[in-house]
């Protein structure tokens, strides 16, 4: 059952009971007593039991009732009881006892029907001629009714002398008893809980381990992320003071190129402006022809550059392998580009333009 200790009234004999399975009964109500017992902390997981040697189909077969019950301190936990209870009128047999039967058969314990709830399988011990059945139906079989001679447990998770302890606070709770540990089973599951504890404290510290390795990783991470967003902050302020200083210089340039090509324009055709003015058009006449002509230069070439710088800029982020969803049109921008071009080449020719108005026809003519 995975129980270690074995409590039964002060006069039993061990002797008898490891080698004829003899104990002295007492009453069932010392096990409601120990279990309800606020003072008793060692105990845990009691069963109730009651077992007698029977001979049952010419063979000698050890009969045992049991009866899990809670103690105090287990009502208090979330933790059921280990020992599953038997239902009524049914019995486990073990595995040298259940050959040619099978589970639901019914067989009769000295004059009583039993249901086989399971056959157990092997254990190679006292186990396999064993007949488990209900706490009060071996008392009815046994005809010792409320009657029972031993109340297993599993003892305290104390180090050093467990035993003693036990002992030491079942005196106070049932003074006509005496308790035994099967030091082997005890030891074991010591070793067991040992082992786990260990076995958790390992996982732990590898959980640890590998919480503190994600932490600095993320921490490098966020460290390269902010390293790379300073640098494209950096880039991006470098490109803006460019932008700032190139913009107007090209179109500084830009307008002077204009300018000149206007002067030389409004020089090479003189003589025709002298024969204007000489035929009557009027000054706004002559000057729309010049700045109408550079306006429209400097929309052509505003057409031509927004259509050429998109097509770089695509053919550059492509390279470097940026998708064209990043690479979106600034429709401002390029409004103000299409309306500002016409508008700088038509204020560079003005001068040009304002000189070629204000010649005197008849001293051009005279040339």
């Amino acid at each position: 059952m995975g129980v270690n200790l074995r409590i039964v009234h002060e006069d039993t004999n061990f002797g008898d009971l490891y080698t004829d399975f003899v104990a002295r009964d007492f009453p069932e109500s010392y096990v409601q007593q120990l279990a309800s017992s606020e003072s008793l902390e060692t105990i845990v997981h009691v069963v109730a039991t009651l077992q007698e040697r029977i001979k049952w189909n010419n063979r000698t077969v050890l009969l045992v009732g049991t009866m899990p019950v809670m103690t105090v301190s287990q009502k208090n936990e979330s933790k059921g009881h280990m020992i599953k209870p038997i239902k009524p009128g049914t019995v486990l047999v073990g595995h040298e006892l259940g050959f040619d039967r099978q589970v639901g058969d019914e067989i009769e314990i000295n004059g009583h029907s039993f249901t086989i709830a399971e056959i157990k399988p092997e254990f190679g011990g006292l186990q396999d001629v064993q007949l488990v059945v209900d706490l009060h139906d071996a008392q009815r079989v046994l005809e010792k009714p409320d009657r029972v001679n031993q109340i297993l447990a599993l003892g305290c998770k104390c180090k050093g002398d467990r035993i003693s302890v036990i002992r030491k606070e079942l005196e106070g709770v049932l003074p006509e008893t005496k308790i035994t540990e099967d030091r082997n089973l005890a030891t074991a599951r010591e070793e067991q809980r040992d082992l786990v504890a260990a076995k958790r404290k390992e996982q732990l510290a590898l959980v640890e381990a590998n919480l503190l390795a994600a932490k600095q990783n993320l921490e490098a991470a966020r460290e390269t992320y902010e390293q790379q967003a300073a640098r494209r902050d950096r880039q991006q302020r470098v490109l803006a003071r460019l932008i700032n200083v190139v913009t107007p210089a090209v179109v500084l340039i830009a307008a002077l190129f204009v300018g000149l090509m206007t002067w030389l324009n409004v020089r090479e055709r003189r003589a025709e402006i002298g024969l204007l003015r000489a035929l009557g058009k009027r000054t706004a006449e002559i000057a729309a022809l010049f700045l109408g002509k550079a306006a429209g230069i400097g929309l052509l070439g505003g057409v031509v550059g927004v259509v050429v710088g998109l097509i770089i800029v695509r053919s550059i982020g492509q390279s470097l392998g940026i998708t064209p969803d990043y690479l979106q049109t600034n429709a401002t921008i390029l409004a103000i580009t299409l309306a500002g071009a016409p508008l700088v080449a038509a204020m560079a020719s003005y001068l040009p333009t304002l000189s070629a108005v204000m010649q005197d026809p008849a001293a051009v003519l005279l040339e």
